[in-house]
């Protein structure tokens, strides 16, 4: 087969949302191309570590944001302003949140991808059991105070006691503790960055010699070793497989991704109309306050692609009006404003009605090409912790040993 009847290569990640999506979208673009969704992991070693990117093996890339400073930093993703300048995207860029147009900036100034799949996280909580009169009112007699939606950690941790019933299949709330550089990193950098507190210190330098990040890691280390609201096998999940386990009705609330509330749409899933969204809890310390994380998945054209400006068009049909409604439908999250006004898609989750005000309060994760190495290090302290084989100032210490070293 020749180099241009060869269909076109689109790289991303497992998710049967992303599967049935591209399935969807593909046969309907404009150029023959398909898809092929290694898990994260694997998806990262040949994307950011390896040369799938520019060995000609791939011409689209789904990737997180998270990876794109390093993406760019090697030349690995091609700028897309040229493009834009004759056939732009449907609606671009006005159509798209300020926060979905910032993370795929390059330090030049150009633009490397266009929004497929958002964030960003929220807290998500069963309807069922909140509203329910008898948790009420247990719950108000011990704790003193109404059960509602969490506003701060320490509402947070209440609840989960609150609502842990392993007994009868119930915990209070789910935790993403796979080791894969993502949720684990998320989770701590939201409590870290909730308490007023930074990565670095006054002088620039990596650093995490801070009661704050002690703190955080203390936080994380309870939901598991303390409190035990956590599933133990939780240990072993991702945050895909912590969506599906809490649209199952194996916890009472969650932080996470605000697009796997859409997982309990189906009439199937037992938590069927009883999810809600509510903000990321905040932290009630001084300098603390409410932090979620925004990081989303971007379409991006590989730099060795052999043949761009067919990629560039797949990617443009992608993410259209109409293309961003099949994300939604088929469990992905659509990215456009006009998406999340459409009643049609807004039924299909509960947040879509909360992203306009969601996106406000957003924070990505630092703009560093140092970014693939420091996660390591933040994924490897909170696995310990998640493991229960570091207490929270031993971890702390190491992997503030480990930053230092990146200089």
């Amino acid at each position: 087969m020749s180099a241009p009847e060869r269909p076109l290569l689109l790289l991303g990640r497992s998710f049967d949302g992303f599967d049935r999506a591209l399935s969807r979208q593909l046969a309907q673009a404009s150029r023959r191309a398909v898809h092929r969704l290694p898990d994260i992991l694997d998806l990262q070693e040949r994307v950011v570590a390896g040369d799938a990117a520019v060995s000609g093996e791939a011409d689209l890339l789904l990737v997180v944001t998270d990876w794109l400073p390093a993406l760019i930093a090697e030349g690995k993703v091609l700028p897309l302003d040229d493009y834009f300048d004759g056939t732009p995207p449907d609606g671009w860029p006005d159509v798209w949140h300020p926060a979905l147009r910032d993370l795929q900036r390059g330090p030049d100034g150009r633009t490397y991808g266009v929004p497929y799949h958002v964030g960003p996280e929220m807290l998500l909580y069963r309807s069922d059991l909140y509203d329910d009169p008898a948790e009420r009112a247990g719950f108000a007699e011990r704790f003193g105070y109404p059960l509602a939606a969490p506003d701060t950690w320490e509402q947070y941790t209440d609840q989960a006691r609150w609502f842990t019933r392993p007994g009868d299949g119930l915990h209070g709330t789910i935790v993403a503790g796979y080791p894969d550089e993502h949720n684990t990193v998320y989770d701590f950098l939201t409590q870290l960055w909730s308490r007023g507190a930074e990565l670095t210190d006054s002088e620039g330098r990596l650093s995490l010699d801070s009661a704050e990040a002690l703190d955080s890691a203390r936080f994380l280390y309870d939901l598991w070793h303390t409190h035990r609201v956590v599933d133990p096998a939780a240990a072993e999940w991702d945050s895909v497989a912590s969506g599906v386990h809490f649209a199952a009705g194996e916890a009472a609330m969650m932080v996470n991704w605000s697009g796997f509330a859409a997982l309990s749409a189906p009439e199937d899933s037992p938590i069927h109309g009883r999810v809600r969204c509510a903000p990321v809890p905040r932290a009630d310390v001084p300098g603390g306050g409410r932090v979620a994380l925004n990081s989303y998945w971007v379409l991006a054209v590989a730099a060795g692609s052999t043949r761009p400006d067919d990629a560039y068009a797949v990617l443009r049909d992608l993410t259209t009006a109409a293309m961003d409604r099949v994300t939604a439908e088929e469990g992905g999250t659509a990215t456009r404003r006009d998406s999340w006004a459409d009643p049609a898609v807004a039924r299909l989750a509960p947040y879509y009605a909360l992203f306009e005000e969601a996106h406000e309060n957003t924070r990505a994760l630092p703009r560093d090409p140092r970014w693939p190495r420091i996660s390591v290090i933040l994924d490897s302290m909170v696995a310990s912790l998640v493991a229960g084989t570091a207490k929270p100032d031993e971890a702390i210490a190491l992997a503030h040993r480990k930053l230092a070293e990146l200089g």
